[in-house]
């Protein structure tokens, strides 16, 4: 990887903790606490202390983070595709998590699970570290969205919840454990 690509990433990584924590700052505020009807469910995976701190936030969409734009055409350049926030459902900041009037009900907990997996990674790594292993990954798997090692395991959890939501499991063990997994690479 060039030398430029590698302070491309490095702007990034930057611009997007800083663009989290503000977005966090500006949408938290309007946020509301789980419903009770779902904490007893969430509380046989998730920390009911972690739940009690989570806040969500309806948006009619998730607006691209304005300083993707300036690294627009360096990224095109590179051949890289740009993440496009605006086709995300949801979006985890910390402990708010920004979820689109697109989601149909049905896949309303399911997304919710989604968005707590990613609640506990923030937990367990900080901000700053979480911000650099998701655009880590995001390159290193070349540019997969999809392929991102943090966004693997949230889907992977919640397809496990899917696959039988009574069961229970502890969310954050798991995740510590996939995250010793992914440190250690």
């Amino acid at each position: 990887m060039g030398l430029m690509m590698n302070q491309l990433i490095t702007l990034l990584i930057g611009q997007g903790q800083k663009w989290i924590r503000q977005q966090r700052e500006d949408f938290r505020p309007r946020g509301r606490e789980l419903p009770e009807s779902n904490l007893a469910d969430l509380a046989k995976y998730f920390d009911p202390d972690l739940l009690k701190g989570v806040r969500t936030v309806a948006v009619p969409a998730i607006e691209n983070p304005p300083f993707l734009a300036q690294f627009g055409s360096a990224l095109s350049l590179a051949r890289v595709p740009m993440l496009d926030f605006s086709s995300m459902a949801a979006l985890t900041l910390i402990d708010t998590v920004l979820i689109t009037s697109s989601v149909p009900q049905g896949e309303l907990d399911f997304l919710v699970f989604h968005e707590l997996v990613h609640v506990v990674q923030y937990d367990l790594l900080g901000l700053d570290k979480f911000v650099e292993l998701f655009v880590s990954g995001w390159v290193n798997q070349g540019f997969n969205y999809a392929a991102i090692p943090l966004e693997m395991d949230a889907y992977e959890l919640q397809y496990q919840y899917e696959g039988n939501p009574e069961s229970g499991f502890d969310v954050r063990d798991e995740v510590s454990r996939r995250l010793e997994l992914l440190l250690e690479d």
